[in-house]
């Protein structure tokens, strides 16, 4: 039986874990949401002193936000928010495109029954989450997606490997999608999962290369046009014309 120190020894990690991930989570919205902008430094002391917490916690908390990506640290540097440039998330495709059509590969190899309903489940989710603009929710369901393409490749090493490299371009995506600054053709994104989802479990013999290079091409390209409404909005030029876009794309997705 426990005592009353063996008791508190027991407690205390559990509540330090808990406020820090209550801290990841303060800064995560403020990430989302923009007051703290890409490539901005986060400073622990001064974020403990606003939040009224330890630097332990506030440390704890960016070890979290590194992990989901939204945070770089370099040594002697300290912790910065992610920030890519368009010319980086086209070389991180370059490399990711070419690990994901391995998986892709393997996976129509295995091809086992739960795995397709796993993905089919998640394609739902993508689809519910995509035509009503919820992007937030659209950018998980779209991370589980290829999260679980990997595992079903059946190689831990692989499936490491994608999510080493990828883990940061989600977490780009979801910031730049969050404030507005991506313009995906939503239809033909889903169309390019879906054929991913029917290469998988044998619906069609269209080439994996071809498949994953045409998504490729619909993401950066929404990547593309975002950067440019963003840019237009930050010269105070009104964007209309790419909401109406928005808008009339999660109209057609939802026929």
């Amino acid at each position: 039986m426990l005592d009353s120190d063996d008791h508190a020894r027991a407690l205390g990690p559990v509540v330090a874990d808990a406020l820090a991930m209550r801290v990841a989570e303060h800064l995560q919205r403020a990430i989302y949401t923009g007051k703290l902008k890409p490539g901005e430094r986060i400073v622990e002391l001064r974020v403990a002193r606003q939040l009224a917490t330890g630097q332990s916690t506030v440390r704890e908390a960016l070890k979290e936000l590194e992990y989901l990506g939204l945070v770089v640290k370099f040594p002697n540097r300290g912790s910065f928010v992610v920030k890519l440039s368009e010319q980086e998330v086209r070389q991180i495709y370059q490399v990711r495109s070419a690990l994901e059509s391995l998986a892709v590969k393997l996976a129509v190899q295995r091809r086992a029954p739960h795995a397709v309903a796993d993905l089919t489940r998640c394609l739902k989710k993508m689809k519910e989450t995509g035509c009503v603009t919820d992007m937030d929710n659209f950018i998980d369901a779209d991370f589980e997606f290829h999260r679980c393409l990997w595992r079903i490749a059946g190689n831990p090493y692989l499936e490491e490997a994608l999510l080493r490299i990828a883990v940061r371009q989600f977490a780009y995506y979801r910031i730049q999608a969050v404030q507005g600054k991506t313009n995906w053709d939503m239809p033909h994104l889903l169309e390019k999962h879906e054929q991913l989802l029917n290469r998988i479990s044998g619906k069609t013999q269209k080439s994996t290369r071809k498949i994953m290079a045409e998504l490729r091409d619909v993401v950066l390209a929404g990547v593309h046009s975002g950067s440019g409404i963003a840019a237009r909005r930050r010269g105070g030029v009104k964007q209309q014309v790419g909401d109406d876009v928005t808008d009339q794309a999660a109209k057609r997705c939802c026929r």
